[in-house]
């Protein structure tokens, strides 16, 4: 039995077909109608370099349109940029650059402390500490250490110091093993770059003797913070006098010294002395080990 097809179902069904080859027609227009405006401007240069290209005349690289009279300016500029960002880069992370950037560093970290302390040593909290951390990647010890060392080389050793000094380590929060640990590693780091202490100066030209100078003021200053109770405690770990090569006797001399050049002798004695007679009165009596 043949079916029988009616016409006006086979017009609906080719209308209907009609419709949904222009609605695609039409919905990829709007599609193409929408590109961005930076897309069409890069088909254009792509399009254009290629007809500027094929327009040259002469030999062509390989089976490529490319003409080598625009191929061998091309490869230079290459190379000329490649050369340059290897310098660039080699410069950026050399040894030099680096130093240059850890100093500026340090500038920076040993400026914001001092202006803490301007505005008053109050300003010196553990909070301000952890943040300066987090700015420069220093850690804490490592805070204190490159103040000290700045301080000790940069500022008059005064009452006023050592009290910015003190406040410094408690807002440090380090324990005494830590800051024991930050006076030796200063120690070493003096007499890498500038020898050990040597108290015999016969001989030395004028440059060296400054020298060898800087370096017994340097160990009379870090001698005098070891002796401070409230900067840190005396124990076998505290190694400064073995590290400069300096004996006790003469560690006397030359923190005493010190003291005289600083100028205000009573004042700085009075905070050892201070130290240590509240140590005394805050000890147990009935603690005889």
């Amino acid at each position: 039995m043949l079916l029988q097809t009616d016409p006006q179902m086979i017009h609906f069904s080719s209308d209907k077909t009609q419709k949904a080859e222009n609605s695609k027609e039409d919905e990829f227009e709007e599609v193409e109608d929408n590109l961005p405006w930076i897309q069409e401007k890069a088909l254009d240069v792509v399009e254009f370099t290629g007809s500027v290209t094929q327009a040259i005349p002469g030999p062509r690289v390989g089976t490529s349109s490319l003409p080598w009279i625009l191929a061998l300016p091309l490869a230079y500029a290459g190379i000329t940029f490649v050369i340059a960002f290897v310098k660039t880069v080699k410069k950026f992370t050399s040894p030099r650059a680096k130093r240059k950037r850890l100093v500026n560093k340090n500038a920076m970290l040993c400026k914001s402390i001092n202006e803490l302390f301007q505005k008053g040593r109050d300003e010196v909290t553990p909070d301000v500490l952890k943040s300066l951390s987090e700015k420069t990647d220093f850690s804490v010890d490592e805070i204190l250490r490159k103040y000290i060392r700045y301080a000790l080389n940069e500022k008059p050793f005064n009452p006023d110091l050592i009290a910015d000094i003190i406040q410094l380590r408690k807002a440090s929060g380090l324990d005494d093993s830590q800051v024991t640990e930050v006076l030796n590693e200063i120690s070493r780091r003096i007499v890498r770059d500038k020898g050990p202490v040597a108290m015999d100066m016969s001989g030395y030209t004028e440059k060296g003797f400054k020298r060898k100078l800087a370096v017994q003021i340097l160990f009379g200053k870090v001698f005098y913070l070891s002796e401070i109770p409230e900067f840190c405690s005396r124990d076998n770990s505290l190694v400064i006098k073995e590290i400069f090569g300096v004996a006790d006797e003469d560690a006397d001399q030359l923190r005493l010294h010190t003291l005289s050049e600083a100028g205000d002798v009573d004042s700085l004695e009075k905070m050892v002395d201070d130290g240590s007679d509240s140590e005394e009165s805050t000890a147990d009596p009935s603690d005889d080990h």
